[in-house]
């Protein structure tokens, strides 16, 4: 399927409910198809731009909770956001992992890349800690435009930062992303996906940065 018949479905989703049925649609919306139809999906994880570096000592060390994802964002499927609160996902193109885990394990490694503190994910709720980091996904999703130039990904996640031994609140940001795909299909999709990712850790590792010293163990 071309770049040109994706924006076309995208653009008329009432044809769709004509082909496919109005009750299977009303529970899966359209789909979006890349590549041929074949028995093997592309499947692909979040790149992280950079090995483990220094993670600070073991002075500071801030527990990463699961992420709560927003409604229809979980799962291996990558979600699609259409007009008028539309969802749908991309068909034959999916995540290695659980969203939730590779977004975790991406934060874990670079939001303590960027801010120079030692974050622990799964398998480490018996450590000692001096926080506990919530974090809450907004968006994590694939934006078709009305063309392929104007296709993104948007990216939004909220940091709640909390410590331990009082249970006060440090800070609540959220921060954003929302790069262009530079090439049409999966491996595109997905590339923008991990840009919107090093960005957001960015972002919070330079807030983290600033209030590392109220989770001192």
């Amino acid at each position: 399927m071309t770049v040109d018949t994706l924006h076309l479905l995208v653009r008329q989703p009432i044809k769709l409910l004509g082909l496919a049925g109005c009750a299977f649609l009303a529970a899966c919306g359209p789909i979006i198809s890349f590549g041929d139809d074949g028995p093997a999906d592309q499947i692909f994880g979040l790149e992280h731009a950079a090995a483990p570096s220094a993670l600070g000592d073991m002075g500071t060390i801030i527990y990463v909770e699961e992420p709560l994802m927003s409604d229809g964002l979980g799962g291996n499927q990558i979600s699609v956001a259409l007009a008028d609160n539309q969802r749908t996902s991309l068909q034959g193109v999916r995540w290695s992992a659980n969203s939730t885990d590779l977004i975790r394990d991406y934060l874990v490694r670079g939001v303590a890349n960027a801010a120079g503190v030692r974050l622990l994910g799964e398998g480490a709720i018996d450590v000692q800690a001096g926080c506990r980091m919530g974090v809450k996904v907004w968006a994590f999703e694939f934006v078709p435009g009305d063309t392929a130039d104007d296709d993104r990904v948007d990216v939004e996640i909220e940091f709640v930062l909390v410590r331990y031994y009082d249970n006060r609140l440090i800070g609540q940001p959220t921060f954003t992303a929302s790069p262009a795909v530079s090439e049409p299909g999966g491996r595109g999709i997905t590339a923008a996906f991990d840009t919107a990712m090093g960005s957001v850790s960015s972002q919070a590792g330079a807030w983290l940065r600033e209030y590392a010293g109220e989770c001192a163990l």
